[in-house]
């Protein structure tokens, strides 16, 4: 089990700033959890500190996000590409993907959602605000809480560091992982 200490909501945004894959944890309004990767996330402000996520009309992942006004935005290790593309095959309309893919869980601290056990770390939001696109909604979300694994960050996420290695999605059934680029 990783060792999850909390993140300051300021510093967040480093979680994501990368460009990796999240998946993004909610909730229906009668209970239901749900989650799905998201390819389109980023950082939108830091002070005060908020990400944005495009999240289609048509997944049950943000109709759950209308429904409760909250979400949480969690960062897969490298090593749950297999949940990764489980998650993002079926629907959360047809399946309850935690019990049906056996996805061990720990509680949201803030938000009523589940954050999958060994992620590298999540980002806890309410929506601030959306922006209605042609089939897809542009998701701002207020940071309210996040967490990471103390051996995956420090100041900012550790890619050079196994612990610390994220998914990118490159289209299909491809991804990546990134590497660390040191200043020449």
């Amino acid at each position: 089990m990783k060792n999850y200490v909390e993140l300051p909501t300021n510093t967040a945004y480093r979680l994501i700033n990368h460009g990796s894959i999240i998946l993004l944890s909610t909730r229906d309004e009668n209970g239901v959890y749900d989650i799905a990767p998201i390819a389109w996330c980023s950082p939108a402000r830091k002070e005060p500190p908020k990400l944005l996520a495009v999240v289609g009309h048509g997944h049950q992942t943000y109709k759950n996000i209308i429904a409760t006004g909250e979400f949480i935005a969690c960062v897969p290790h490298v090593s749950q590409i297999e949940m990764v593309q489980k998650t993002g095959s079926v629907s959360g309309r047809d399946v309850n993907k935690f019990s049906d893919l056996n996805i061990q869980t720990l509680p949201g601290k803030k938000i009523d959602a589940l954050v999958p056990q060994d992620c590298i770390g999540w980002i806890e939001c309410k929506i601030w605000d959306r922006l209605a696109l042609d089939k897809t909604d542009i998701i701002v979300g207020d940071i309210v809480h996040a967490a990471v694994d103390s051996d995956a960050f420090d100041e900012r996420l550790l890619v050079e560091k196994p612990e610390g290695k994220t998914l990118h999605h490159l289209g299909g059934h491809l991804f990546a992982t990134p590497e660390l680029v040191k200043k020449l």
